[in-house]
């Protein structure tokens, strides 16, 4: 089965928009000392995420067809 640019394109700004939102939902933001290691891990997984999700969108970006 063959798969069109177009739709190839389409899935990419949909994840673009996705990537976009869950770094605004989730912005990185300083530990602060007191706050306790399970929030830091927490937030670290988020972070951890989206910037995966960044990392395979700009690899993506760079592969040509």
């Amino acid at each position: 089965m063959l798969t069109s640019l177009n739709t190839l394109k389409l899935h990419s700004e949909k994840l673009d928009k996705l990537v976009d939102q869950l770094d605004n939902e989730f912005p990185w933001q300083p530990v602060h000392p007191k706050e306790p290691i399970e929030s830091i891990m927490y937030r670290a997984g988020q972070d951890n995420v989206i910037r995966r999700l960044k990392q395979l969108l700009d690899e993506e970006n760079n592969v040509s067809i």
